[in-house]
């Protein structure tokens, strides 16, 4: 199986195990410990437009010295040569050419939009341990769930958010925060729908 294949069937399973999360799990934050009663977040999150403010966030955010939109020579300045990296190919979904850099060692996999190399730029980033990069706010692998239900209190879509994962924005761009056992084991910025 092609690395490409194989990256594509990752990626649309990881999606589609979260989404399963999600539906599945609507109504069961109270086992949470938490400090924002998921009533009244839904009360204040209800009218807002998530896809405008996962935009913004996905404008402002950074992991350490990296974020969307880093061009590819600055990735490897910053990085380091990855340790595994796909070849590039055509979505369907964008009609971009893609490409993902795996830095596992460190607990960093992007993916890069453009069809020459020396113009592709970060498209995503998914951070998991040992990663020790942190949002902006300070949140990072290991961060209690707590934490980020109030680093991001005003930017969560409670739709999409639930006991195990925190959507802040939307799924069609923002940041999304996995937990296990109340603390961050995964964070990543972009869009995880098309």
């Amino acid at each position: 199986m092609s690395m490409t294949r194989k990256y594509r069937i990752e990626m649309i399973t990881g999606l589609l195990i979260l989404l399963t999360i999600s539906c599945n799990n609507s109504g069961t934050r109270k086992e949470q410990p938490s400090t924002t009663d998921s009533k009244s977040l839904t009360e204040d999150n209800s009218n807002k437009d998530f896809s405008r403010i996962g935009f913004e966030l996905m404008d402002k955010e950074k992991f350490g010295d990296i974020s969307l939109g880093l061009p590819y020579n600055e990735i490897i300045d910053k990085l380091g040569e990855p340790e595994d990296k796909t070849e590039p190919e055509i979505f369907g979904a964008d009609g971009e050419y893609h490409q993902t850099l795996k830095y596992n060692t460190k607990g960093i996999e992007l993916d890069l939009i453009g069809e020459v190399e020396k113009n592709r730029k970060i498209n995503r980033i998914l951070i998991s341990s040992p990663c020790n990069f942190k949002t902006i706010r300070g949140v990072g692998i290991g961060s209690n769930y707590k934490d980020v239900e109030l680093k991001y209190k005003e930017e969560i879509d409670p739709k999409f958010s639930d006991s195990v994962s925190i959507v802040a924005g939307s799924i069609y761009g923002g940041l999304m925060f996995g937990f296990e056992n109340n603390t961050v084991k995964t964070i990543f910025i972009g869009a995880s729908a098309e």
